[in-house]
Formats: structure tokens, C-alpha cells, sequence
């Protein structure tokens, strides 16, 4: 079944900010999905394979994660007279028709993790680890620090929670090729010339992590050269309707707190005017805040439960399936 979804630019400040997708049609299950079970056990699937698993610490501090074989790019592979069409000018533009490319082979290919709901396709990652600290700095030693910190390329390990408050990194679906490999070199050409297409990050809440859904071998090529990669996110977000709700909510609130404020006043309570005004304040900055924050990540019930996902983890591995029961 081919994904339908409305198309709308987010526009900011006059500035354009990604794509919003309001997919209204969708199959049951998508061809990418986190499957949920007792104990913080989760699964990362596609189709009939599992290529993830997971089980969340007691204390959520942490995430143990364990991959597995079979994962295949949710992207057909982008042809070169496309990443030259649609790979000039200036990086803006380049943004906006990359998010319309994307989001034409998502829709289009239903391998994704689209479900219905609203959806933003933004040329970055603003829940990347450091993002703050390192910037727009592209730097090649810069770039080889930041990506060491960010990428998990590693078959078993933890995400850590508790040193920087959230993960906020960049999990591998299957292995990095090396630096000397065809494909790899092949896309480094793109890199020197600036035609790059952008690797694709789908937001996991329950992982507090981006998965490298599309462009492995890409990201290998920018790392290669000590380039910055482009990036291109996938996040589902609060839609139109939990926008409505909320909104309705807080005008409820708003009169409720403010009638409380002004019955005080009425009574003389000392700084009751002052607490007035910080609450209209706050009304004000809130109706004008971002309406386009991510959203927890939908996730179905794993069929068969824990005796399932304790059979998959020890046919993958009896170690660590062992150490994570």
C-alpha cells in the first residue's frame, strides 16, 4: 500500500524551516517499526526481520542495544543525475528540494516508518548530542571529534542517559563500510563536489536516539573527507488536532488562573498584580511558541511478548541475551 500524505512548507520567520507531511492513508504496520514489550524490552523491525533490540534500564539511565543482521535501506538508491539536479546552488534550496525528494520516495516506496499522523522533514538534527556546542563548526578535526562522539557503529552497547541527561546520538542499522570501499568512493566524488544527497535520520523517543535509516555509505564518504555530511531528519510531531487540544487547554487554564489572580488583587494581596502580569506573559509566549514539537514514537505490541523477544535475543546472542533477560 502506497503512503498518502498532504504536503505543507513550514515557513518561520519568512525563513523556510522543512516539510510537514500529514499522512492521512498508510498500511497497518509500517515497513519500519519499534515493536514494545515487558520489562522495557523493544524491538527495531522491518517487515519480517528484526534488526534491533533493546531493553531500557529499570532506573533509565541507560539503553542496552543489540544489533542484528538484515537491515536494508528505506530509500531506493539515489542516481547520480538526480544528486546533480537537485544537489546545486545554494544549501537552502538544496535543503528544500531534498525534503520534496525524500519525501516523494517515502510515500512512494511505503519501507519507511510513516504512519498516519504529522510528520516534519527538516534539513537537520536539532536533537543531536552537542549541537549547541559544536554549531556550524566544520572544521575537519572538528568534524572527526563530533562524529566519533555521535555514531554507534558497534553490533552490541549502551546509550547512555544519565552522564548528559538523553542520548541524542546517531545508531548504525548495519555496518560502516570503510573508507576504500567502491560505493564509498564513488559518493566521495559527490562530497568534493558538493553534490552530496543527505543522509536520512528517523527520531526514536523510546531510544532518545536518531537511526541511520538511509545513507550509510554516504555518511561514510563525508567522514572520509572530513566533511560535515548533510542531514535530512524524519520526526514525527504534534499535529493539527493535538494543536487544537492543547491550545483550548490552555485558554481554560488561562481564565482560571487569571480569575484566581484578579480575586487576590480585589483582596489587596501583596504582589497578586505583578503575578498578573507574568501570567499573561507567559500566555502570550506560549501561543506563539513552536507548534511543531516532536511527539513520542508510536509503537505496536510485540506479538508472543517477552518470551519472544527473549527468543530472538538468544538466538542472536546467548551472551548478551544472558545479561538482558
Amino acid at each position: 500500500m502506497v503512503v498518502r500524505a498532504r504536503r505543507e512548507d513550514l515557513v518561520e520567520s519568512g525563513r523556510w524551516r522543512g516539510l510537514l507531511l500529514d499522512v492521512t492513508a498508510a498500511p497497518a504496520r509500517p515497513g519500519t517499526l519499534v515493536e514494545v514489550t515487558g520489562g522495557g524490552r523493544l524491538q527495531i523491525r522491518q517487515g519480517p526481520t528484526v534488526v534491533l533490540l533493546a531493553r531500557l534500564d529499570a532506573a533509565h539511565y541507560h539503553v542496552d542495544h543489540r544489533r542484528l543482521p538484515g537491515y536494508r535501506p528505506v530509500l531506493p538508491p539515489v542516481r547520480s543525475a538526480d544528486a546533480r539536479r537537485i544537489g546545486g546552488g545554494r544549501a537552502e534550496d538544496r535543503g528544500v528540494r531534498w525534503a520534496y525528494r525524500f519525501a516523494d520516495l517515502l510515500t512512494s516506496a511505503g519501507a519507511g516508518p510513516l504512519y498516519p499522523s504529522r510528520w516534519l522533514v527538516q534539513p537537520n538534527a536539532p536533537n543531536l548530542r552537542y549541537v549547541a556546542a559544536y554549531g556550524a563548526v566544520r572544521e575537519a578535526a572538528d568534524v572527526a571529534r563530533r562524529w566519533s562522539e555521535l555514531l554507534v557503529d558497534r553490533d552490541a552497547g549502551q546509550l547512555d542517559w544519565y552522564i548528559h541527561g538523553g542520548s541524542g546520538l546517531v545508531l548504525a542499522m548495519r555496518p560502516m563500510s570503510r573508507a576504500d570501499d567502491a560505493r564509498v568512493k564513488s559518493y566521495r566524488k559527490q562530497v568534493r563536489a558538493g553534490l552530496l544527497p543527505p543522509i536520512l535520520l528517523w527520531w526514536v523517543s523510546s531510544l532518545d536516539s536518531y537511526l541511520l535509516l538511509d545513507g550509510h555509505d554516504r555518511l561514510a564518504a563525508c567522514l572520509a573527507e572530513a566533511v560535515e555530511p548533510p542531514l535530512m531528519t524524519l520526526t514525527a510531531v504534534v499535529d493539527a488536532d493535538e494543536v487544537r487540544r492543547r491550545d483550548a487547554w490552555e485558554v481554560r487554564r488561562h481564565a482560571e488562573t487569571t480569575g484566581h489572580i484578579e480575586r487576590e488583587i480585589s483582596q489587596g494581596t501583596p504582589g497578586a498584580a505583578d503575578a498578573l502580569v507574568a501570567e499573561r506573559r507567559r500566555f502570550a509566549a506560549d501561543l506563539v511558541a513552536p507548534r511543531f514539537n516532536p511527539k513520542l514514537t508510536r509503537a505496536w505490541m510485540l506479538p508472543g511478548g517477552v518470551p519472544r523477544w527473549n527468543r530472538v535475543a538468544a538466538l542472536t546472542d546467548p551472551v548478551w541475551a544472558a545479561d538482558h533477560r
